[in-house]
C-alpha cells in the first residue's frame, strides 16, 4: 500500500480512466472519472483487468468483499476506496 500514500484520489482516478481508456473502452468510446463502469460498457472482463491495473500499479489486491458497486462503480469510487485503505495501513 505504500505506493498509494503519496497519491491522492484525483491522480489515481486520472490514472485508473487512462487506463480504462487505453485498454478497455473502444475507440472513439472514453470514460471519466465519474462515469459509472457498467453504464460504459465495462464488463466483468474489464473490471478484471482494472483490478489486475491496481495490482500491478500500487500493489494492492481487493479483497472479495470489497468488491461492491459503491467501491468499484466507477474509476473516482475506486480510487477513494483505494486511498482510504492506503490511509488504514
Amino acid at each position: 500500500m505504500s505506493r498509494l500514500s503519496a497519491i491522492d484520489a484525483d491522480e489515481v482516478a486520472a490514472r485508473l480512466t487512462a487506463f480504462a481508456n487505453s485498454t478497455i473502452m473502444a475507440r472513439g468510446r472514453s470514460i471519466a472519472p465519474d462515469d459509472m463502469f457498467e453504464a460504459a460498457g465495462v464488463d466483468s472482463m474489464g473490471l478484471l483487468k482494472v483490478l489486475l491495473f491496481i495490482e500491478t500499479e500500487f500493489g494492492f489486491w481487493m479483497p472479495d468483499e470489497d468488491l461492491l458497486e459503491e467501491n468499484v462503480g466507477s474509476p473516482r469510487a475506486l480510487a477513494n476506496y483505494l486511498c482510504h485503505k492506503a490511509t488504514l495501513s
